[in-house]
């Protein structure tokens, strides 16, 4: 059998038992976390399914589903032409696009979109696929960089709204082919 009073490193170690009121603390802790449980779970009225429910009512109401529009058959932006959503565009155009195509939508890193080139297609259905979908490294030209999708964090709603935005700035965005 080894010595319970080993030294090693100039430290010496004594196999002490742990205090009594450290021991009776830790099954005190241990028991109240049983009993806690038990009331919590079986006997209390208040739960934590009520209050999620309130939360998701409470962003629901706050954040709202964004609407999928529908363009028409040929492809054209619904908003064409649309005061308000044009005004809705450029907010939303100025809070997310700017970095890359600049506060006019002349590019900076991103290419120019108020220009007569255009590099990925001028019609509406081309521009939406584009926005919608992203441009990735493969498909990026003229050394611009590659565009991350919008679908997630724009929608179509949104999407659309920036292309109103474009159209009234921008008539070399064709409506259709």
């Amino acid at each position: 059998m080894s010595d319970p009073n080993k030294e090693f490193d100039g430290i010496k170690q004594s196999d002490n038992p742990l205090p009594a009121w450290w021991v009776w603390v830790w099954l005190g802790s241990i028991l109240f976390a049983v009993v806690y449980a038990i009331y919590f779970h079986g006997f209390s009225s208040w739960g934590t399914g009520e209050q999620y429910a309130e939360q998701i009512q409470e962003y629901e109401k706050d954040f709202p589903q964004k609407t999928n529009v529908v363009a028409s058959k040929d492809g054209v932006n619904p908003f064409r032409g649309d005061e308000k959503a044009i005004s809705a565009g450029q907010v939303t155009f100025q809070t997310y696009c700017v970095a890359c195509h600049g506060p006019t939508g002349e590019g900076l890193v991103g290419p120019n979109l108020m220009d007569k080139e255009w590099l990925h297609g001028n019609t509406d259905a081309e521009i939406y696929q584009e926005i919608m979908k992203g441009i990735g490294p493969d498909k990026a030209k003229l050394g611009r960089g590659p565009m991350p999708p919008h679908e997630n964090t724009l929608g179509s709603e949104k999407v659309y709204q920036v292309m109103a935005w474009l159209a009234s700035k921008n008539p070399n965005l064709k409506p259709s082919k």
